[in-house]
């Protein structure tokens, strides 16, 4: 069992203690960097402990999210977004109203005046033989008609796991990105109130090789009848007891939390054991501006 695994566990809660403190300095004191005497840290890029505080997410949440929380409309408005999550298509999305009211048409012209169109954190697919822009606008365009029939369903099953099923059928956004939209749902009148925030989570390849460190195993175990989500939920239990309270926010510490958290957790051991390296390295920018003023 993990909880049986001390000392790699006590490397898991050293990354989360120290990658909120270089936000807190960073975000909330104003120190100048360094904000950690980790070198892996300062060196490499690492997602945040609360997905809620990663920088797109944030941006979503300000201009889109909770301004339709309460409101069907947040559902293809949070599949329209994360579909290209890059705040610049955010704000050609929110500028000709493409989030509330799809065109097809139109935000492929408005959208391809970029000189970027979609994420670089992750690989979107998009049907074959269409460049990415239209590709994306093809699978959105295909989820537009079943709008009013999702929401139904979703705020039927009362749960994150059954509405990540509904979603991940559909062409091109499988397990990953569903899981990505299930995730800010979570935190609108959709989800907010599904009876397993604190027991179900979609484990990636990166939070399965996170939770084989910690359990010992070898790192390429991936059998998806493992009970992953009942390993995460122990961790979840054991952060209770291993987490700081005046840093880290209990409250909002969830499942979400223990399953990105892993992924962020195999990436820092992969450097520190010198098994390879990640090619997200940390370029601090005295430049750019606060995500309030974005």
């Amino acid at each position: 069992m993990i909880h049986e695994l001390r000392d790699r566990l006590d490397l898991y809660f050293y990354w989360i203690h120290e990658r909120e403190t270089i936000r807190i300095n960073k975000e909330v004191l104003r120190h100048e960097p360094p904000w950690t005497d980790d070198p892996i840290l300062q060196k490499f890029k690492f997602c945040q402990v609360f997905r809620e505080e990663d920088r797109t997410t944030r941006w979503f949440k300000r201009h889109i999210r909770n301004v339709w929380r309460d409101d069907p409309e947040v559902l293809m408005a949070t599949v329209i977004f994360r579909w290209f999550n890059f705040i610049e298509t955010g704000r050609t999305l929110v500028r000709h109203n493409l989030h509330i009211e799809w065109d097809r048409k139109k935000a492929i012209e408005e959208i391809t005046k970029q000189d970027k169109w979609v994420t670089g954190a992750y690989i979107v697919k998009t049907p074959n033989r269409m460049d990415k822009v239209t590709g994306v606008a093809e699978c959105i365009s295909h989820m537009w008609g079943d709008r009013e029939k999702l929401v139904d369903q979703i705020l039927a099953t009362k749960s994150l796991e059954k509405s990540w099923e509904i979603l991940r059928d559909y062409p091109y956004m499988g397990p990953f990105m569903a899981y990505e939209v299930i995730t800010d749902l979570r935190h609108t009148y959709l989800l907010r109130d599904a009876k397993d925030i604190l027991t179900w989570a979609n484990a990636g390849p990166g939070a399965m090789r996170g939770l084989n460190r910690l359990a010992g195993r070898d790192l390429d175990f991936s059998r998806r009848s493992h009970p992953w989500n009942d390993e995460m939920r122990e961790l979840w239990e054991i952060s209770r007891e291993r987490l700081n309270p005046n840093l880290i926010d209990l409250s909002r510490f969830e499942m979400r939390e223990i399953e990105g958290g892993l992924c962020e957790f195999d990436k820092y051991s992969r450097i520190l054991n010198e098994e390879g390296r990640t090619r997200s390295v940390y370029k601090y920018d005295e430049n750019l501006p606060l995500i309030e003023d974005i």
